[in-house]
Order: structure tokens, then sequence, then C-alpha cells
């Protein structure tokens, strides 16, 4: 979506948005889309107890909110909270939509686009419907690598996001002890190394430990 942020740059505003500054609140009519460019934004609900459920993140070249830009929604679904400083174009609808449809690349792009958002909902779910921790948490490492991983070497990517044992627990509903506990087997087993900021998972080693080789389908193209 870089090239999209170029086209529509001079008509919209480039804004750069402070770490855990929350950009929109779930129920509310959104005045603007945006196209990111650098920095990560968390998107979550709140539960009836009051606690965060992280749902995804949105990176550098990610378009949001999807639901309302794509005429699903009048609102926002979910709120959205800078993780680290942002910038971000602030793009009017009718402008976005112009761009997209009055241009094959554009539109192409955003339908490949839809669907890498598509498969990475499917696994995200198949992730939560996962009956024990060890699982939610190997699914949970497999929806991060295909939505958000870059492959530094073959069978190996790197997922630069700030995951804290915290963060990976809102993700998956989990406890932060009993998240701790498994991604610390899963490193013993060299399935996944990690820092405050990126991730190394081997994808192989996941795909055996998950009992689900056919995954590595979405990766042949």
């Amino acid at each position: 979506m870089e090239e999209l942020f170029s086209e529509l740059e001079d008509k919209g505003l480039v804004r750069n948005i402070k770490k855990r500054t929350v950009l929109l609140y779930q129920g509310e009519v959104p005045r603007s889309a945006y196209i990111m460019r650098k920095g990560i934004i968390k998107v979550y609900s709140i539960n009836s107890t009051g606690n965060e459920q992280i749902v995804s993140f949105y990176v550098a070249g990610d378009l949001f909110p999807i639901s309302w830009v794509f005429g699903k929604t009048s609102a926002t679904l979910y709120y959205y909270e800078t993780l680290t400083d942002c910038e971000l174009l602030a793009v009017d609808k009718p402008a976005l939509h112009n761009a997209i449809y009055g241009k094959s690349r554009f539109l192409l792009k955003a339908f490949d686009y839809l669907t890498t958002n598509y498969i990475s909902a499917l696994l995200r779910i198949t992730s939560l419907e996962q009956s024990r921790a060890s699982e939610k948490i190997m699914f949970t490492l497999y929806y991060l690598l295909f939505r958000h991983g870059k492959e530094t070497k073959p069978g190996i990517f790197s997922v630069k996001l700030e995951l804290t044992h915290v963060v990976i627990a809102d993700l998956v509903g989990l406890t932060r002890e009993t998240t701790a506990i498994e991604l610390n087997k899963l490193k013993k087993l060299g399935i996944v190394k990690y820092d405050s900021k990126e991730y190394i998972i081997n994808r192989t080693k996941l795909e055996h430990l998950m009992g689900e080789d056919s995954f590595g389908s979405l990766f042949a193209a």
C-alpha cells in the first residue's frame, strides 16, 4: 500500500501520532480512512470485565478501518491504539475509493490485501478455537508469521512487533504466566526465539509440531 500512500499523499493529511494514543474508539464514526507508513497499531475490544481483548495489529502498508472503508459498517468495531510512534495518512473515503477503483493496479493490490487479511482472520479464529493453551500459542504464532512475518532464511520468519508476554496473553486469551510457560517450551524446542521487539519463528518445526503440514501451501506462491 506504499504506492497508494504516495498516490494520495497530496489529497490527505500525513499525521505523526505518539505511542499509546487511541486513534479511533469503538463505535466512533471515522472522519477519514488511514494508510500506515510507519509504526504499529493495536486493535482491540474491551470485554465485560473491563479487560482488553486484542483482535489484531496494523503495521506499515495497512489500511483501516477496513469494514468502514468498504461500507460494511457505519462506525468502527474496535479501538485502534498506537503501540509505537506512528506515521500515517488520513484521507477522505471518496478519494480513497477513486484511487482504488479508478486504477486497475490499485484494485488488484486491494484484492490481494483483502485476501491476505481474510486468510489471516481464519488463522486467528483457528488459534482461538484450540482447547489447549499450547495449541493456542502455536496457532497464534503461525497467524503472526503469516500476517506479519518476513522470511529471512528458508523457513525462518522474523515478526517485528513489540510482543511482550502480556500482549501475547491478551491476544490469545490466556494468563501471562501460562503464556510465558508455553513460549519457553517452544523456545527450548528451537521453534521460536524472541525479545521485546522481535520474534524469530521456525515455520517448518512449528508446522510439524502443530501437525499442520498442509499450511505450508499458504507460502507456495
